[in-house]
């Protein structure tokens, strides 16, 4: 696992302000933290990098604690203990889902708005235990 800063590609969100930019790479994935802010406020940018696709979930600011309270939660706890979690921020639901394949345990975080049905599609992240 590798840690650096730098930006997470192109911003597009034109008033947009980076506050802090860091990449992590794990394996042969790249994980962009983007800190940023807009009109509307600070907003944490999280981005996944693979060879093949890039997908990306906005966290506003009133929900980055909550962000770092479940990374804590599934390194520390038992795995027998873990169980999927979500939380709705403001106009968006964030999905904690944990499971494995035949490789390794895997967690994966993705978001929707609020006003879709889960049905369609919606941003996800697969960070590998």
């Amino acid at each position: 696992m590798e840690g650096n800063s730098g930006g997470g590609g192109a911003d597009r969100g034109g008033n947009d302000v980076e506050l802090l930019c860091k990449t992590l790479q794990v394996e042969h994935k790249l994980f962009y933290f983007d800190l940023k802010e807009n009109p509307r406020g600070r907003y944490l940018k999280i981005s996944e990098k693979t060879s093949a696709t890039r997908s990306t979930i906005i966290v506003p600011s009133s929900g980055i604690s909550w962000f770092l309270d479940l990374f804590n939660y599934y390194v520390n706890s038992d795995d027998n203990d873990l169980f999927s979690k979500e939380l709705q921020l403001d106009t968006k639901v964030f999905y904690f889902d944990i499971g494995e394949n035949r490789r390794r345990s895997k967690n994966s975080f993705s978001s929707r708005p609020v006003t879709r049905s889960y049905a369609k599609a919606h941003n996800t992240l697969l960070f590998i235990a």
